[in-house]
């Protein structure tokens, strides 16, 4: 999917009050109708043919949460996305199309239109042996899921498998719980105008993932094998001699495991992974609409210890 891939989104990131009883005593009644709901259970099997994600084409408000899986032995990646204002799904398609053009003076304009018309809401990076489960809040509205295309969306599943699925969202969001977990990542803007992750370096295998975007663009969690011992000055060698052109530095990289596409500044969305204990780095590939550079390859990465 290159339009998606290269925002791995979607590149980027790919997305719904139980009232009281009539006799329940007033404090009782303010608890029952004050307990949070857990956010329904999608699952979404991802193949080269497309996808389906079942359940009624108008959702309720809130959150929803995705359970992603492929028997692709390639690995899928799979977004949810917003279109913002007045943009049109031909208009963006038109922006990614121009995000690939050798000449600056059209790639970058159109990668910051595209940061500016897309509200990138989440989505997988998922292999046969780690599905990922991702949730993300849903206002008011008409999102989209795309494994690979731009066009020829599809209200639910249509008459079958689709690559891109619309569905809308209406109604006030329930009572539901803020996403919890494990592991905090937070991506922020540095005080000299760079971008980098927050995030502890030791996690658990069977991990559960809150990630909260307060930098300027948007980024996704992308986890990836890496040779017993790599450190972040391993990784910022190599990345740094592949962008002068010097091939002599070890690649440290190994198997893309999986992780959750693109959230768009200010956004928060959660997911849960299961990993093999090792080391990995943890890395966002969306590129810089300054720079056109993926962000990894400006600092936006962290290795870590699976345990």
């Amino acid at each position: 999917m290159p339009a998606l891939r290269a925002l791995n989104v979607l590149t980027a990131a790919l997305a719904v009050a139980v009232p009281p009883a009539a006799a329940a005593a007033p404090a009782a009644a303010a608890s029952v109708a004050a307990a949070p709901s857990r956010p329904p259970s999608i699952p979404v099997e991802v193949t080269g043919d497309g996808f389906c994600a079942p359940g009624p084409n108008v959702r309720p408000a809130g959150p929803l949460t995705f359970r992603v899986s492929t028997p692709d032995a390639a690995g899928r990646w799979w977004a949810l996305m917003r279109l913002r204002g007045a943009a049109t799904m031909d208009q963006v398609r038109q922006e990614f199309a121009g995000s690939y053009s050798p000449d600056p003076t059209v790639s970058l304009p159109a990668l910051r239109a595209i940061y500016r018309d897309v509200d990138f809401r989440g989505g997988a990076s998922v292999t046969p042996d780690a599905p990922v489960s991702v949730t993300s809040d849903f206002e008011a509205g008409t999102y989209y899921m795309s494994d690979t295309a731009l066009e020829g969306a599809t209200d639910g599943c249509g008459t079958g498998l689709t690559h891109l699925q619309r569905f809308r969202v209406a109604g006030h969001p329930r009572s539901t719980p803020p996403p919890r977990g494990g592991t905090v990542i937070e991506a922020r803007t540095t005080a000299g105008g760079g971008q980098r992750f927050d995030m502890p370096r030791s996690w658990p295998s069977h991990a559960s993932v809150v990630v909260r975007n307060r930098a300027e663009q948007p980024h996704e969690v992308i986890i990836v094998g890496v040779a017993p011992g790599t450190v972040d000055a391993d990784v910022l060698r190599y990345f740094d001699a592949l962008r002068n052109g010097d091939t002599s530095v070890p690649n440290p990289f190994g198997a893309t495991v999986g992780g959750m596409l693109a959230i768009s500044p200010g956004r928060t969305a959660s997911f849960r992974i299961d990993l093999t204990p090792g080391r990995y780095a943890v890395l966002s590939f969306v590129r810089n609409p300054q720079t056109g550079v993926k962000s990894a390859f400006e600092g936006m990465f962290t290795t870590v210890t699976v345990r």
